[in-house]
């Protein structure tokens, strides 16, 4: 039987795992922030160029295969 408390208790621990999510991957970006030496635009610069470089090798795989 599907009572107030069971989709309570369902809605606590969806919300508990989302937190802790959440958490991890705050971890994770103050990390990259600080191998990169604590700035959040040299973090942001790095992560753009990255994006730019596998942009281009799949267009360029697209090109090849076209």
């Amino acid at each position: 039987m599907f009572t107030d408390f069971t989709a309570q208790s369902i809605a606590q621990h969806e919300e508990h795992e989302l937190v802790r999510t959440l958490e991890r991957r705050r971890l994770a970006a103050e990390r990259a922030v600080n191998q990169h030496g604590g700035e959040r635009l040299a973090l942001i610069a790095h992560l753009a160029r990255e994006s730019r470089k596998a942009g281009a090798t799949v267009a360029g795989h697209l090109h090849l295969a076209g």
